[in-house]
């Protein structure tokens, strides 16, 4: 999708992108002019406007942009809901909002004042944003997340999550473990699900769903089982399980393969 607010970006306007890229938009392409040609670039080329008066992702009463898009996207995140109010007050005057508010400010001007354009900025600002989210989930008391991904998000991401919970639990570790696929089947496994409800697993009627800029953000961990994230997780360390047979040439093996590793992951989420 094709995003466009003013140019000369300081806080709202490189928070938004931040939260557009890493949440909502896989392939987000980002438009920066005048304020005064937003609205005839957006009906030009279809692109979503933002940050600027009348629009649905602006500023409403005390809140802004960043409150919008978490608004209209339902992103319900705690790590998120603690980084509102840091952005809001340093978008906005409220600058004693929270105590980390007048710093954002402080090095978001920085920001604006030694970048060579909007672009630079973003590239510059991102991973402050990353680091920012980062310490707001874990002041949110948020469980750390281990995220399994294979092809069709059907077999191998389904056990290693699965059985990573079991072994999580059994341990007394508050650590979640999820599966993905990049090219999600409709159904999971039909197998897998027959094993795991043997050995006392029930996936409630879960289905495999497509990889999203949300799950990589979140996650503390990626496991990969032989596909390419691609663009999503290009600045994140994946471990890559590429090993491990596929489950359609022998259960077992796979179960086996997958379980072995667990027990060292675990410990690696401490």
């Amino acid at each position: 999708m094709k995003w466009v607010t003013r140019e000369k970006a300081r806080v709202d306007r490189i928070a938004c992108p931040w939260l557009i890229t890493r949440f909502i938009d896989p392939d987000p392409t980002f438009v920066f002019v005048p304020a005064r040609e937003v609205m005839a670039v957006a009906e030009r080329e279809g692109a979503i406007p933002y940050d600027v008066p009348g629009v649905e992702l602006g500023h409403h009463g005390e809140r802004c942009s960043f409150d919008a898009f978490l608004d209209k996207y339902a992103l319900r995140d705690p790590g998120l809901e603690a980084l509102a109010p840091i952005v809001r007050g340093a978008d906005t005057d409220a600058r004693g909002l929270t105590p980390e508010s007048a710093g954002l400010y402080a090095y978001a001007t920085g920001f604006q004042a030694i970048t060579r354009d909007d672009f630079d900025n973003m590239r510059r600002q991102f991973p402050a944003y990353d680091a920012l989210y980062a310490y707001c989930r874990a002041n949110a008391g948020a469980e750390p997340t281990v995220l399994f991904v294979c092809l069709h998000g059907a077999a191998k991401s389904v056990l290693g999550a699965a059985y990573f919970q079991r072994l999580a639990e059994e341990r007394g570790m508050k650590v979640r473990s999820d599966f993905v696929g990049t090219q999600p089947d409709p159904e999971l496994a039909p197998r897998v699900v027959r094993e795991l409800r043997a050995d006392g697993i029930d996936l409630g009627g879960r289905r495999p769903r497509a990889l999203s800029p949300a799950d990589v953000t979140t996650a503390s961990r990626i496991v990969s089982f032989g596909c390419d994230l691609g663009k999503l997780a290009a600045d994140r360390e994946v471990e890559r399980w590429d090993d491990v047979p596929a489950v359609s040439d022998g259960y077992e093996a796979a179960r086996d393969a997958i379980v072995k590793r667990l027990p060292d992951l675990l410990a690696r989420c401490r």
